[in-house]
Parts: C-alpha cells; structure tokens; sequence
C-alpha cells in the first residue's frame, strides 16, 4: 500500500457518486470557462489558419526557412471544444444517474445530522427556558446572515 500511494497518490476517501460526479461536473465547468477565455484571446485568424510545417534549410543552393502554412484548428480551440463536450457527456451521465435528486437527498440527511448534533448540544448547553425560546429566533437570523453574506461573495453572473 505504501508503494501505491507514492506511485499512484493516495487513496482518496469513500465518496458518495453523486457527490464525486458533481464535484467534476464543477471542476469542468471551470475549466470550459478558463479555456474560452483562452480562445476569446487568440485572434480570430489563428484560430483557423496556422503555421504546420517550419524547415530550415542550410547545405543547398537556397538556405533559409521554408513554412508551410494551411486551415488547421488552433490548439486552445481543439482543447476547448474537447473540454465542453466532455461536459455535456458528464451532465448526460449526471441526469441518468439522478444526481440531482441524490445531492437533495444527501443534503437533507447532513441537515438532519446537523440539527441532531445542534440540538444536543444545547441540551448539554442545559440552557434556561427563556434562552431556549430564543434559540429559533437566533438561528433565524444567523441563517439570515449567512445566507446574506453567501450571496454577497457570489460572482456575478
């Protein structure tokens, strides 16, 4: 097992598929985004005509470079399109496996857990009566916040 871990990395931990699956989903998308920039820098010519051959020529009657130029797809454009349509492939297998559905599933079940282990500790917290009855109002507004402040670290769409 030491020898795998230092020759094929670590062995990641047990995941639920539909965790892992839109994990790579959003590391994808990412990366189609980071590539389209790429492309949108490339100027438009290059990205259909290119340099295919570059040969230097020195022992004969006319020495210097010979370039052959010709329609070829540039590299970022190739990797792009590459990326984007292992994205669309990924959904695919993403809507057939009915992640949607499981990543709900399992958000409902850490939420429960989260009350579980909430609600116990403010019953260790052994909290007076009045402070009990404040607690929905607190985490009322905590959520609020919370919620507030996701939105503010949003990028803009």
């Amino acid at each position: 097992m030491a020898e795998w871990g230092t020759t094929f990395g670590e062995i990641g931990p047990a995941e639920d598929p539909a965790v892992v699956m839109d994990r790579l989903i959003r590391q994808t998308s990412g990366h189609v985004a980071w590539l389209l920039q790429r492309v949108q820098e490339t100027e438009a010519e290059a990205l259909i005509w290119g340099l295919a051959t570059r040969t230097e020529k020195g022992a004969t009657e006319f020495p210097g470079v010979d370039e052959t130029w010709e329609a070829q797809t540039h590299g970022w454009l190739r990797i792009y399109s590459a990326e984007r349509d292992r994205l669309v492939r990924m959904c695919e297998v993403a809507a057939r496996m009915g992640v949607d559905a499981r990543l709900v599933t399992v958000a409902e079940v850490q939420t429960t857990l989260m009350f579980k282990a909430l609600n116990g500790a403010l019953e260790a917290l052994e909290l007076t009566p009045d402070q009990r009855r404040r607690v929905p109002d607190v985490m009322a507004r905590m959520l609020r916040d919370v919620n507030a402040e996701r939105t503010r670290s949003l990028p803009a769409a």
